[in-house]
């Protein structure tokens, strides 16, 4: 069997691939890796008696190193960072269980939740694939809605908050908050040049490198949400994604979220250039 906790952190989930949560890419999306990272840290903070209807971290980024399919099997290890920057921070590494390969990482800001969580101790620079490349790990604070629009932002999606997509405490999902911007992701990429029949017709996907959720507030159970997305710069291959979700009743903000993305060619699952032609800032 093949040995793959290194480091060594503490075994928190473990879980499969269901064909139905892959999408048009291919690969599992993302909103069910933000599901799985949510409960890893959950689970965590209960071995130290915490509920695990705690409030979600105030940040939370996630790097993506390779892809699941279909039939997949993966686990999660979780730890407790001692020193540096990010003193105090939980530490998730998804592997693939049939190799050991590391899938995506996820760092979460300090909280009550974290500081509760009887899990490994680990140093900084043993995580460093965890830590930010492409998007700031900080939090950012909230944007208003009208200064989204004014930056060029549409309503990309909307969302009855309801009970099946809520916590035993009528909180959001971090999954469905995630789930709002997988939906979304395919509207901005057409506003940008790069639509669904253009990638189809060349044979071409999407991929998320790294992305940043910022929670504010909390979305109760009847709330009405709306997103706005815009495209943020492009850099060699790839293209920034920046979005904002609020409660459509009187514009709070709810969530944040940047997003680093490449298109990809699906037969070599490798990135390709970003065409010219691509909206830029």
């Amino acid at each position: 069997m093949t040995k793959i906790q290194h480091p060594k952190l503490t075994e928190i989930q473990h879980g499969t691939v269901g064909a139905w949560q892959c999408d048009s890419n291919d690969h599992w999306n993302v909103q069910f890796y933000c599901m799985q990272f949510d409960l890893a840290a959950r689970f965590a903070g209960m071995t130290g008696g915490e509920t695990v209807d705690a409030p979600a971290p105030r940040s939370r980024l996630m790097r993506f190193h390779a892809e699941l399919l279909a039939g997949d099997i993966f686990m999660i290890e979780t730890g407790r960072i001692s020193d540096g920057a990010h003193q105090g921070s939980l530490v998730h590494l998804m592997r693939h269980v049939g190799d050991g390969k590391l899938i995506a990482t996820a760092l979460d800001a300090p909280s009550p939740q974290a500081d509760r969580a009887q899990v490994e101790q680990v140093s900084e620079a043993v995580v460093a694939e965890a830590l930010s490349r492409s998007v700031d790990n900080a939090y950012a604070p909230a944007v208003s809605y009208q200064h989204m629009l004014d930056a060029g932002a549409f309503a990309a999606g909307r969302n009855w908050v309801t009970m099946a997509q809520c916590t035993a405490g009528g909180a959001l999902t971090e999954q469905h908050l995630a789930a709002m911007l997988a939906d979304a992701a395919g509207h901005v990429w057409e506003r940008a040049g790069a639509g669904v029949n253009w990638l189809r017709d060349r044979g071409y996907g999407r991929a998320a490198l790294e992305l940043r959720l910022d929670h504010h507030q909390q979305a109760r159970v009847g709330d009405v949400l709306v997103l706005l997305s815009r495209v943020g710069p492009i850099q060699g291959k790839t293209i920034r994604l920046l979005h904002q979700i609020y409660r459509l009743q009187d514009h709070a903000p709810i969530a944040g979220a940047e997003l680093v993305a490449v298109l990809i060619d699906k037969a070599t699952r490798r990135a390709i250039a970003v065409p010219e032609f691509l909206t830029r800032e």
